[in-house]
């Protein structure tokens, strides 16, 4: 139960963050005024369709995207939790690497990072991060009165 609950949250999630180019204007600027609290929106580097921007950045918009995507991987990773829990520190620190490294990279004039490369990037952080909220999410089901163990 508390998988479903993760997948359709975070399902909206993506959706709310999709919706600015299919609203009128007053709907747009509240779901771009929302979103500004967690996203930079700087034009350039948010994705557009028909010319209007998406409420997030790429990166965001990866990350946003994963974590509906980890819910089902967590169905199906579920097996090793153990291996994920002990390690988590370790694998969330992980999954932060290959955005830092494609921000770093850009900002010292290595490579200029894309729009691909933030999307997936973020997405990777997006699977970690989505799989750690699921299991959270999964534990508190489990453990509400009358739920079965």
């Amino acid at each position: 139960m508390g998988w479903g609950v993760t997948l359709a949250a975070t399902g909206l999630l993506v959706l709310l963050a999709t919706l600015p180019p299919f609203v009128g204007e007053e709907a747009r600027r509240v779901l771009m005024r929302g979103f500004s609290a967690v996203c930079h929106q700087i034009p350039p580097r948010s994705p557009h369709i028909d010319g209007v921007a998406l409420a997030v950045c790429h990166r965001c918009y990866g990350i946003y995207w994963g974590l509906p995507l980890a819910v089902l991987a967590f169905l199906v990773l579920y097996r090793w939790d153990a291996w994920f829990q002990r390690y988590a520190a370790l694998v969330v620190a992980l999954s932060l690497v290959p955005p830092g490294v494609d921000w770093l990279g850009d900002v010292l004039g290595f490579w200029l990072n894309t729009p691909h490369s933030r999307l997936a990037t973020g997405g990777v952080f997006g699977l970690v991060a989505g799989y750690y909220l699921t299991r959270a999410v999964v534990d508190v089901f489990k453990a509400l009165p009358g739920k079965e163990r």
